[in-house]
């Protein structure tokens, strides 16, 4: 059975269920990684990082968000393959990219019958790099804020 016999709402249905799926798996490494940091706040180990200590320490933070943000790119590129959208997998991975970060700024044509693929991988971008965003303030916060010893 091929895409075109479907009704003309289930690619954006496909969409919204990628959607949900990509999002939720980027929700569960944030919050892995937030588990990590909370364990290291209530020890106390942040607040015992030498300055090199938590320059390596919130690189290695970025490093994993990026790296998060590289498997919902792929992810999504995944996504593309299965449902048979364009025809070779880097412009799937270009695709992803553009509209994750800006909506709408693509040289790459899906077709009417996938157009709303592009809002929903702009969406997971929206929420995505927020989450990160705050937990990235988390830290800074918890490394910077001079405690109360009063």
């Amino acid at each position: 059975m091929s895409w075109e016999a479907l009704p003309v709402y289930a690619p954006a249905l496909l969409c919204i269920a990628a959607f949900a799926v990509l999002v939720s798996a980027h929700l569960m490494g944030l919050h892995g990684l937030a588990t990590v940091i909370r364990a290291r706040q209530e020890r106390g180990a942040l607040r015992k990082l030498s300055y090199p200590g938590e320059i390596l320490f919130v690189l290695m933070v970025m490093l994993l968000l990026f790296g998060l943000h590289l498997a919902t790119n792929l992810g999504w590129a995944g996504f593309m393959h299965l449902a048979g959208v364009l025809g070779r997998y880097d412009e799937r991975i270009f695709y992803s990219f553009e509209n994750y970060t800006s909506l709408g700024l693509t040289r790459v044509d899906v077709g009417d019958r996938w157009r709303m693929l592009a809002p929903m991988i702009s969406f997971s971008g929206v929420f995505c790099l927020a989450w990160s965003t705050a937990v990235l303030v988390n830290l800074f916060n918890h490394l910077y804020t001079v405690p109360d010893d009063g």
